[in-house]
């Protein structure tokens, strides 16, 4: 019995929130990036204490949704598994991009551009910046695991040319001090600027080091 797995591209309808008014003058332009097991608009939720005057947000999300307990109830999403991942990668690179050009020619060209990715989001978020030159200013991979299987130094966009700030809660079980020196050492590895940020917390974005972080690094 011969099985033989093939590929076959097609469109999809993608699902994605935004919060904000986008016009010339939009000081910052926000790409979120959503953890397993949420939905779009949960990271928006984080940032109702940002004036929406000045700050533009967009929340795509996961491409693969499914049922968070069994077969009903609320339904969230993900970014890829490990089943078929390098297809998978190339599909939300390519989703993320179009996303992406679709609202940086209504920018100014004052406006700063920032990609957060939470958990499963930052990790995804450092693999569409390895396969694709994206022009972003500052990057905040938030409680996220750093890709071991792909060589950052070769990433498409130069990433030290961005502005990035790693940050977490101390009380993380996912960032304990084992994996964050794990993280650390990826780091130094592929020889990335990162500043660090820890903080008391757990497996969630806090609104308050949202704030904390837009004022030391980005506020102008």
């Amino acid at each position: 019995m011969k099985i033989e797995n093939k590929f076959l591209k097609i469109n999809k309808t993608v699902r994605y929130s935004t919060f904000g008014d986008l016009t010339l003058e939009t000081k910052y332009f926000w790409i979120l990036l959503h953890g397993s097991n949420m939905i779009c608009e949960q990271m928006l939720y984080k940032f109702k204490n940002f004036n929406p005057k000045e700050h533009f947000l967009i929340s795509p999300e996961g491409l693969s949704r499914f049922y968070k307990s069994g077969f009903n109830g609320d339904v969230v999403a993900s970014w890829i598994t490990k089943r078929d991942r390098l297809e998978e990668i190339k599909d939300v690179s390519a989703y993320l991009t179009k996303i992406l050009n679709l609202y940086k020619k209504y920018l100014s060209k004052k406006c700063k551009t920032i990609l957060l990715g939470f958990s499963q989001g930052g990790t995804i978020a450092f693999r569409w910046l390895h396969s694709k030159n994206i022009n972003i200013d500052y990057f905040i991979p938030y409680s996220c695991w750093i890709p071991e299987d792909i060589n950052l130094k070769l990433s498409k966009t130069d990433l030290n040319k961005v502005n990035i700030i790693y940050t977490y809660g101390i009380d993380d079980p996912y960032i304990n001090k084992k994996k964050s020196d794990e993280v650390i050492t990826l780091v130094n590895k592929n020889k990335i600027k990162i500043s660090f940020e820890k903080y008391k917390g757990s497996h969630r974005v806090e609104k308050t080091q949202l704030i904390y972080i837009f004022k030391k690094y980005i506020k102008t």
